[in-house]
């Protein structure tokens, strides 16, 4: 049930706090001080700010030459503390003044307290994680986006730990009550939000570089790892300078710092020129880390770095405007890392790894619109999804490409300039995009912020002459293909792009109003294939009739389309067999012509199109029959791809070769799985180490095998691991891919042990249930372990996927009814929508499963 909400009272706001704050880093406590100048709007006797698990021992109020001792009243259910005073506060400034302590707490969220090792001895550093709601845990605040002022930060810490916040060291002295500690002051912020303060005080070495403008950037690493910092600094120097260029507005701090962090919940933070990491976010160790790993260190610090501007500088007015943030920098993340790393080819990537995900969350019934209604701070938690990240940056590329880059960069120097240090709504960007392009972006894209979904286009055709003759309409695609209620009305202003064998691309606008649209392709004879989308920039599905997809599918096998259509062809097409538009029978034999597909992102897809029907027919006795086709399909690319690096192969090819691998080995290539046991076994004793790009294949293709002793080694190798990334890699890819139940629970256990780190435990789990074997283990042990776990994480996002991983994959209606049933009896507030989409998931499976089980069987029999 959503709470009842309101936001602070405007009668009283911060212009300026003085912080200072003192951890404890042996006690895991801090004390604190907050000493805020605040403008009196009118006149009132009560001040309210936000506070969580903190305890404020005094408070005073001055206003004018009065000194004011009030009461303190804490709501804890509001997280707010109400001061009250006896007399009236006159109207202008005064100053509020909190004494408090709190303690440094192990949930990742606040002011936390983040565990390391030197020299076999476990030190604790003090960090925090504000967004979105919990820079109150820290120190007493308005702890609202929009609730902006500036902010002096003085730290208390150890003389032999590096103390760090956002804004450079100006002052640091000895403390007079502790010799052992220093006192450090930082420059005063510029005006922003709360959820963007960040405090560091632990041990870090560090290495520094100067971006063309002259930035002081620094990459802070654990001690003796300053060289994995290396290539995350390349792009932080890079990316600083293309968006102060891109955007046409100077970065406004004097220094730019990146820091690793051992326990961290998300993959990172964007603080105010002070970004903190996850370590397998920023890390790259030459000798074991993956080329996959790097490209996502790179595409994570091209996101942090956009939000110095998309963000800090510009911030959304309310969390119901999160995707202004997220949406943007996670279009921007792309934009960048293509220009600085084109190798990556990483808008090919974006379609499989970016929009393909927000379709397919964006056509469940439990969606949401990118604009969504928040009100309390356990709701903005579900919100960090696939539709504010990928569907928000799926929508704005598309909105690029229409307006071109030339208006696109105007608009967004105007809106930049004239919004800076300020709050917004989309309503203030889309008028600045449209008074740059002159087109029409705000009617256009509200139709797609402000409804949830997204168009089907249903392609007709008829030869007249020479020329072939569309018929296009939208309807709302929905996962269980039902146009009903209220959703069967939702239309957009889509802008369509149509392709066809040597002819210039053809863009219309389909109205939102318009019943159809009718578009005649000049001289595109009856034999010539037309395909929408090209280059799949178009946030929507297309169903073609059966000749027009015939003739796409010759184009697959002839390859006369590029890889980004060919994938897209493939996943509409399964797309509309899941909401029971189509036959699986057709997907199978639209898959067969891929057998001779040469490109990593066609396969990546037609992966990820395995991965989902394998979910459909996991407890099916065609199973064996549904993993020789896979092996089939795979023959031909099987004999192109090389155990090692061929020299002067692509980075796409590298990814390549681990997926094939993987898809072979798991199921049940004995050739491939001969030589991946070869290969571990040479790795585990010392011998020829497995690249790090094969590494993924070749633990999970083991897994696959299910043998005890292949656990064992794998649990040594995660204990001796000095990489994250290689623990992750073990952790996920290792233990909880054994095939074998008896393994997977005790990957389970694992899982929660303190040899594996909370932020990691979730995805482990997660990893064991997306396991034919694993799924029902991982549901019961979340269900028994459900009080840890929720006390674990404390809502949050972590454990809103935890809820949806380990209940989704179920098959039966018995299933989606018992979770129901346990979320009602153990609700978690801020995953009610994970646990909507989950049971919604379950049904759509189970309805595909009903529907064309018979369907499949036969095509087996058949092929």
């Amino acid at each position: 049930m959503v709470k009842a909400f309101n936001r602070l009272p405007i009668s009283v706001i911060p212009t300026h706090y003085t912080i200072t704050l003192k951890p404890d880093l042996v006690g895991h406590t801090f004390t604190g001080q907050a000493v805020v100048k605040v403008d009196v709007k009118e006149a009132v006797k009560t001040i309210v700010c936000n506070v969580n698990e903190l305890e404020i021992q005094s408070a005073t109020v001055v206003s004018g030459t009065t000194t004011m001792s009030p009461t303190i009243a804490l709501n804890k259910e509001e997280e707010t503390v109400t001061l009250s005073c006896d007399q009236e506060l006159a109207v202008g400034s005064a100053t509020v003044t909190y004494n408090f302590t709190g303690i440094l707490n192990d949930k990742l969220r606040g002011f936390y307290r983040t565990k390391y090792t030197v020299d076999g001895e476990d030190r604790y550093a003090a960090v925090t994680q504000f967004e979105a709601t919990d820079a109150r845990q820290a120190f007493p605040c308005w702890d609202e986006p929009a609730v902006k002022a500036t902010f002096d930060m003085i730290i208390v810490g150890p003389k032999d730990r590096v103390v760090l916040s956002n804004m450079p060291e100006i002052e640091n002295t000895e403390d007079p009550e502790d010799s052992t500690c220093k006192v450090v002051k930082f420059a005063t912020t510029p005006i922003m939000s709360t959820y963007l303060v960040a405090i560091v005080v632990g041990e870090f070495d560090y290495i520094e570089d100067k971006s063309e403008e002259g930035i002081a950037v620094r990459v802070y690493s654990p001690l003796g790892k300053k060289e994995q910092g290396r290539f995350a600094l390349e792009c932080a120097v890079k990316s600083l300078t293309f968006y102060s260029k891109f955007f046409n507005v100077p970065y406004p701090l004097a220094k730019y710092d990146m820091i690793a962090i051992p326990d961290f919940s998300s993959g990172a933070m964007e603080n105010w020129g002070l970004v903190l990491y996850r370590e397998t976010c920023i890390l790259v160790d030459p000798l074991n880390s993956s080329q996959s790993s790097k490209q996502w260190v790179a595409i994570v610090v091209c996101h942090e770095t956009a939000h110095q501007w998309f963000g800090n500088f510009v911030t959304m007015e309310w969390w119901t405007h999160l995707w202004l943030n997220e949406g943007f920098a996670s279009f921007m993340e792309n934009l960048t890392t293509d220009v600085l790393y084109p190798e990556y080819r990483i808008w090919d990537q974006f379609v499989p790894g970016t929009l393909i995900e927000a379709l397919k969350l964006d056509a469940l019934n439990s969606s949401h619109a990118i604009e969504v209604d928040v009100g309390h701070p356990s709701e903005v938690d579900e919100i960090f999804d696939n539709i504010s990240y990928n569907k928000g940056a799926s929508v704005i590329r598309m909105l690029y490409d229409w307006i071109g880059d030339k208006s696109f960069k105007t608009g967004m120097h105007s809106y930049l300039i004239k919004y800076s240090y300020k709050n917004t709504e989309t309503p203030q960007l889309w008028a600045e995009l449209e008074s740059a392009s002159g087109l029409p972006v705000t009617s256009v894209m509200k139709s797609w912020t402000e409804q949830m979904g997204f168009p089907c286009i249903n392609v007709t055709s008829q030869q007249e002459g020479a020329d072939r003759v569309l018929t296009l309409t939208q309807s709302k695609f929905v996962g269980d293909g039902k146009a009903n209620g209220g959703s069967s009305g939702s239309r957009w202003q889509v802008p369509v792009s149509i392709s066809s064998p040597g002819k210039e691309v053809t863009k219309v606008m389909m109205d939102r109003e318009a019943e159809q649209t009718t578009v005649r392709l000049a001289n595109v004879a009856a034999s010539d294939w037309v395909k929408l989308n090209p280059s799949v920039v178009g946030f929507y599905r297309v169903h073609y009739s059966q000749t027009e997809l015939g003739l796409l599918c010759e184009a697959v096998k002839s390859k006369a389309l590029p890889p980004v259509d060919r994938l897209n062809i493939l996943d509409d097409l399964f797309s509309l067999i899941a909401a029971g538009k189509a036959k699986t029978a057709d997907g199978l034999r639209l898959l067969q012509s891929y057998k001779d597909e040469d490109s990593y992102i066609v396969w990546n897809n037609i992966s990820q199109v395995i991965g989902n029907l394998s979910i459909v027919i996991a407890d099916q006795d065609f199973y064996s029959d549904w993993e020789r086709l896979i092996l089939e399909l795979f023959s031909g690319i099987k004999k192109s791809v090389t155990w090692d690096p061929v020299e002067g192969e692509g980075h796409l090819d590298t990814l390549l070769r681990s997926l094939v691998i993987t898809r072979l080995g798991k199921a049940g290539d004995q050739e491939i799985r001969q030589e991946a046991k070869r290969r571990f076994d040479l790795h585990a004793s010392g011998g020829a180490q497995v690249s790090p790009d094969i590494r993924t294949a070749v633990y999970s293709v083991v897994a696959s095998m299910g043998q005890e002793e292949d656990y064992n080694t794998m649990l040594r190798l995660h204990e001796e691991a000095d990489l994250h990334e290689e623990k992750v890699r073990i952790g996920r890819t290792g233990l909880a891919a054994f095939s074998n139940k008896t393994i997977l629970a005790k990957a389970l256990e694992f899982s929660l042990s303190s040899n594996v780190r909370a932020q990691d435990s979730v995805h482990m789990i997660g990893s064991v249930a997306g396991r034919r074997q694993g799924r029902d283990l991982s549901w019961q042990f979340f269900k028994d372990n459900f009080v840890l776990l929720s006390e674990r994480y404390q809502s949050g996002f972590l454990l809103s996927r935890l809820v949806k991983s380990c209940s989704a994959g179920f098959l039966c209606e018995e299933k989606a009814r018992e979770v129901e049933q346990f979320f009602t009896e153990h609700p978690l507030s801020g995953s009610e929508r994970n646990v909507a989409q989950a049971v919604e998931t379950i049904r759509l499976n189970t309805a595909w499963l009903t529907r064309d089980q018979a369907d499949i069987a036969n095509f087996f029999k058949q092929n």
